[in-house]
């Protein structure tokens, strides 16, 4: 209906400026659902994708800016006017060239809003990356390995995401080292996932190589079934830095050389002046044994702090209680008790005993846990503290038994966790959840004879010495929780391997050289 001077009615004004507003929507709406759903990966879609959105959001800047000119013609705009309606038309022109300022302010402010929308709507994407998931480890190649075969289950149950282990060097500080190189800004970045060693785990997370997981995805019950103390090793500052991929831990292996033969009730019956004793009895059954013990103490290797550590606990020493180095009270020097001292004479008395370790050549001075397997399964030692996976290189026809070692040994084990700077993290999630489920835990503990992270496969376990390791691993302590562990083992071995020759006496300045490492930033 017109009015009385042939203007147009109020319902037709209300119904084109209300029409011009809905068209401007909806090519707003259009173009924020377009980023929404887009696929943005490179590819000739995305490309698409990127130009349509880009031309309706220019048509929805151009066409807000002009709204209120629009709507002011509009409700002036007579019937018969047509000169009116061409004017109205050819505005946008003029009215672009007229306010340049104006008009790029207004249209930065609805692209803004536009694409604003747009990404927050936007829901969060939940399929994985495609593409080769790259797992460098801290351990070497082996076709037989447990591990291998739970990685292999994954690529058959998921072709988009192969996934491959990248082997590192098999020194532990090469293992390490190579790792931080990849991981540092300006590394390599070769690797999508990095199974840790435990004591790298502070290092990694404090530095941001490695991100949190999504925990979103990660089911309280599912968590529940981890083993307390190995899923403990990757919380820190309330976040989840990864899942425990196998946990380790010291276990006693001992000769059956008799029916009477005593299991060792302290750490002197299997490292010490008792330990000896026994061994006088033994040799009257077996000649060809040397020593009590098939020690580890070599310098260049972490069972040099570990075998400490443990003769410290042993003692009665509180050098690190829940990974807490103990300091003076000004925090300049690692503070050795007492009772650690007494540990590390103890320690240095064994090491330089005949009786108790192999000391022809120094051969306990540069033994490892591979060479000391070598030695006991060669019939030489009446015991030896290893790990578990220890008794794959012990001969069948040598009688042995395993138990829980009498007092507390150092907890181990490696975790899985996500490189920060990885483009796949979803896909590196879901393989850290599929190799730490129960089914592969199984496999790992059942298949491999690694500790697994999980009670369920405790609980399903059918190795006999199965009980024997979990009571070691309930028992099981940590090492220095810093990130700083490589340098501070590395000084804490080379002033215990100078203590080994001076009856456990350490420098007077030892305990200020460990805590200058641990205090820095």
């Amino acid at each position: 209906m017109n009015d009385s001077g042939g203007r147009w009615g109020p319902r037709t004004k209300f119904a084109l400026i209300g029409a011009g507003i809905l068209v401007m929507g909806a090519i707003s709406a259009g173009a924020s659902l377009l980023i929404q759903i887009g696929d943005w990966r490179w590819g000739l879609g995305s490309v698409l994708t990127f130009l349509i959105v880009s031309v309706m959001t220019g048509v929805s800047a151009v066409g807000f800016n002009l709204l209120p000119k629009a709507t002011k013609k509009i409700w002036r705009l007579k019937r018969q006017d047509s000169v009116q309606v061409v004017e109205l038309l050819s505005a946008p022109r003029r009215r672009l060239l007229q306010h340049p300022l104006r008009t790029t302010l207004v249209t930065l402010v609805v692209v803004s809003v536009i694409v604003g929308a747009g990404v927050l709507m936007r829901p969060e994407p939940t399929g994985l990356e495609p593409g080769e998931l790259v797992v460098m480890t801290a351990f070497p190649s082996d076709p037989n390995d447990a591990r291998s075969m739970v990685l292999d289950q994954w690529n058959r149950l998921n072709p988009d995401n192969q996934a491959r282990f990248d082997y590192a060097p098999e020194s532990s500080d090469a293992q390490h080292d190579r790792m931080v190189d990849d991981a540092k800004p300006g590394g390599e970045h070769r690797a999508d996932l990095y199974v840790l060693d435990i004591v790298w785990m502070r290092e990694f997370t404090a530095r941001d190589y490695v991100r949190p997981l999504d925990e979103s995805k990660l089911p309280e019950r599912d968590l529940g079934d981890f083993v307390r103390k190995p899923l403990a090793t990757c919380l820190f500052d309330g976040k989840t830095w990864g899942l425990p991929f196998n946990s380790d831990v010291g276990l006693m292996y001992q000769r059956e050389i008799g029916d009477n033969q005593p299991t060792p009730r302290s750490w002197d019956d299997y490292y010490g002046t008792s330990a000896g004793k026994t061994l006088a009895m033994a040799k009257k059954v077996d000649p060809k044994i040397e020593a009590a013990n098939a020690a580890q103490l070599s310098v260049d290797d972490e069972m040099l702090t570990i075998n400490t550590l443990e003769a410290i606990w042993a003692a009665g020493g509180r050098l690190v209680q829940n990974g807490q180095p103990t300091m003076t009270a000004d925090l300049s020097q690692v503070d050795f008790g007492p009772e650690d001292l007494a540990g590390i004479r103890d320690l240095a008395k064994a090491a330089n005993d005949s009786d108790v370790v192999l000391t022809k050549d120094h051969e306990a001075r540069a033994s490892t846990a591979r060479t000391a397997a070598k030695a006991f399964s060669d019939g030489r030692t009446l015991y030896m503290r290893n790990w578990p996976v220890a008794r794959d290189a012990i001969s069948d026809d040598l009688p042995y038994k395993v138990v829980a070692p009498p007092t507390p040994s150092v907890l181990g084990g490696q975790d899985l966790t996500i490189a920060a700077h990885t483009d796949k993290p979803r896909a590196a999630q879901a393989l850290i959840q599929f190799l730490t489920n129960p089914s592969s835990e199984q496999i790992i503990s059942e298949a491999g004879g690694f500790v697994p992270t999980r009670q369920s496969a405790f609980d399903y376990s059918r190795d006999p010495d199965s009980q024997q390791v979990q009571t070691a691993l309930n028992n099981a302590r940590l090492r220095p929780v810093t990130e700083h562990y490589v340098e501070f083992s590395k000084a804490f071995r080379q002033g215990i391997a100078q203590a080994l020759s001076t009856d456990g006496e350490l420098e007077d300045d030892f305990g200020t050289q460990l805590a200058r490492i641990l205090n820095r930033p």
